[in-house]
């Protein structure tokens, strides 16, 4: 039951916006959330991952990633703006089928560069979606579906689109120097370090300013992207399996 306190309490104001984009950028610096620093990422920036883990990875990042690309519709139905609804259609249409970067569909391009890694149809049909992955997976469609809208936008922004661009240049760099793959092979990760990430970023702070400006709703926010950065951490550890 709703008492007078918790009306207070959902009244009293929050950070600004600008301080709570300042703790969210100092708190994926930490450890165990920094995926510019995860085992994997290194290894393939130093050319010390195998092909295999290579490909292993990849897989099962599509795995969570495609179902979830999809649950933005959700998040398009809930929100009650018309410019982030366009940006969210915008997502959208880039993931399914590569409309601003004029390239194409994110799982194709995945596809291309599975195969020049040696996993054609066959080696994905036997490659199961591994418990890191599972949870992963399940904890978007909760924060997607079931939370506030703002806390969903804040936490594919941050964690996502914000950092994306940042690690896969990283990636796509170790790739480049290290492997002998075409840039057709090259595409899927190239794709998510162009500035088409950098622009889809920017959803969460607008959102985050005209809707978690109190205390209670920045509250809602912060677990949100802190929990969902650790979980996209732990996801890349499925490149151990391969």
């Amino acid at each position: 039951m709703s008492t007078a306190t918790d009306a207070v309490v959902r009244r009293e104001p929050g950070l600004p916006v600008e301080a709570l984009v300042e703790e969210f950028e100092r708190e994926l610096k930490k450890p165990g959330r920094n995926r510019l620093q995860h085992p994997f990422v290194l290894a393939v920036k130093e050319g010390k991952a195998s092909k295999n883990q290579i490909a292993g990875w990849i897989h099962q990042f599509m795995t969570w990633a495609d179902p979830t690309n999809k649950l933005v519709g959700v998040m398009y139905a809930n929100c009650p703006d018309e410019d982030l609804r366009e940006s969210l259609l915008e997502n959208i249409l880039e993931e399914e089928q590569g409309h601003t970067s004029k390239t194409a569909g994110h799982v194709a391009l995945i596809y291309r560069t599975l195969e020049a890694l040696g996993w054609d149809e066959e080696r994905r049909k036997r490659d199961e979606a591994r418990p890191e992955t599972w949870a992963f997976r399940h904890w978007w469609e909760v924060v997607m579906r079931n939370r506030p809208f703002v806390e969903s936008i804040a936490a594919l922004s941050f964690t996502a689109e914000r950092l994306n661009p940042l690690i896969f240049a990283k990636i796509l760099e170790g790739l480049k120097e290290h492997y002998d793959l075409s840039e057709d092979a090259l595409a899927s990760i190239a794709v998510h370090a162009s500035d088409v990430e950098v622009e889809h970023g920017s959803l969460g702070p607008t959102a985050m300013s005209r809707y978690a400006t109190s205390e209670y709703a920045q509250r809602g926010v912060r677990f949100a992207v802190i929990h969902t950065a650790e979980q996209y951490y732990r996801s890349y550890d499925v490149w151990k399996y391969y």
